[in-house]
């Protein structure tokens, strides 16, 4: 008599949440639905070229991700491999005198050289294999540059055209200075243009000067640009006494 009632309620209990078990089943399995045949439309609206600017989720990004953008990159890849022919080491035997055997690695001869390139005028410098040299006089820099699809512009070069030849030989050991922007902390200010202020103005240019290989940027006075230029300074420490007899040399040796 008493669980009867008692397997009522388990009964009623189980329903229950059989019921709402069933509910929770059904709103996920739709909302899965509805998610699928979303990303199925973006997929098609995608691929067939037609693009729905209202949806998010077809809006292309307008500003690009990659920070390379525009930059001078060297299309030459890094590691022991020749940049034209793509030539590597390989994986040889090593024997010893009791013939055991062990693995060692062969690698190309690789070497890094300026290249002449006769188009561009420019010494262009590579990455390469020395087999590799005997294919470039056959062949030609560019056409094997053009068949590994390496832009010859983008490389490290010397440049030999006669107008560079000739700024050189004009403009013998001058640094280049802008002569439009200051640089430094005031690389956002323009230089003086006034003639009368700046033939007023006491301050001596900032020069650049070659020395040693390097450039030294600075307000130079006569001995330091004597130092600079690798002259040796006048000696006015030496000091004749009053009645002594100096020997005339410049005579002898004109004479």
């Amino acid at each position: 008599f008493l669980t009867q009632p008692h397997r009522g309620v388990l009964s009623g209990r189980r329903l229950r949440t059989m019921a709402l078990r069933s509910s929770c089943y059904g709103t996920s399995l739709v909302l899965n639905i509805v998610l699928a045949m979303a990303m199925l439309y973006a997929l098609v609206s995608t691929h067939s070229g037609v693009e729905d600017l209202s949806s998010p989720m077809t809006m292309k990004n307008v500003v690009s991700r990659d920070v390379s953008v525009g930059a001078r990159k060297n299309p030459i890849k890094s590691g022991r491999r020749c940049g034209l022919t793509g030539k590597h080491g390989g994986i040889a035997y090593k024997y010893c005198f009791s013939h055991k055997r062990a693995t060692k690695r062969q690698h190309a001869n690789i070497q890094t050289k300026y290249v002449f390139w006769p188009e561009g005028q420019r010494m262009v410098k590579l990455k390469l294999a020395a087999s590799t040299l005997k294919s470039i006089e056959k062949k030609g820099l560019q056409q094997m540059a053009k068949e590994a699809g390496i832009d010859l512009n983008k490389l490290p070069f010397k440049d030999l055209r006669p107008e560079r030849k000739d700024y050189l030989q004009k403009n013998q050991m001058q640094v280049p200075i802008s002569k439009k922007k200051v640089t430094g902390h005031f690389r956002n200010a323009y230089r003086m243009k006034n003639p009368e202020k700046l033939a007023a103005s006491k301050k001596t240019p900032i020069e650049g000067k070659y020395y040693h290989g390097r450039i030294i940027f600075g307000r130079f006075n006569e001995d330091q640009l004597r130092q600079l230029n690798d002259i040796p300074l006048e000696d006015n420490s030496v000091v004749y006494e009053d009645g002594l007899d100096v020997e005339d040399v410049s005579a002898a040796e004109q004479a």
